[in-house]
């Protein structure tokens, strides 16, 4: 029971902000995760604790790798200093910016979006239209 407790837990923490967070930040929580809770369960073996160490280990891979993941998801942006993001569509939106104007700022800056159901969700949530989400899916095969 202890130990289902703990995984919850750590699962919650792990995935609280997964709406927002950018591409290379999930794949490095999840690529660290899976890594960590790897090594940490053969070390935890070693110990007869291997449940805890993987736990701990998986923690502690999504931590750094999303750290990690996080950075660059940064240097993308500063490649690209015009990027519109997430948090940008949402705010055009809030301040009841046409999507017709929206997506010609998307297509203006080169954005581009590989957009999860999460952050549809995120988008559709605060009132982002049909019409920009699905102009946001097409930049990801042009």
């Amino acid at each position: 029971m202890k130990k289902n407790l703990i995984f919850v837990m750590v699962m919650v923490v792990a995935f609280a902000g997964c709406e927002t967070m950018g591409e290379g930040t999930k794949k490095g929580a999840g690529i660290g995760a899976l890594t960590g809770a790897a090594i940490g369960g053969i070390v935890g073996h070693q110990d007869g604790h291997a449940w805890e160490g993987a736990l701990i280990g998986g923690a502690a891979g999504a931590l750094s790798g999303g750290l990690i993941g996080y950075q660059m998801d940064k240097y993308q942006a500063a490649n690209n200093p015009n990027y519109v993001t997430i948090e940008k569509i949402v705010d055009m939106v809030k301040k009841g910016m046409p999507d017709d104007l929206i997506i010609s700022e998307i297509d203006r800056t080169h954005s581009v979006y590989k957009l999860t159901s999460e952050i549809i969700s995120y988008l559709k949530n605060n009132n982002v239209s049909d019409k920009v989400i699905d102009h946001m899916i097409q930049t990801a095969t042009k």
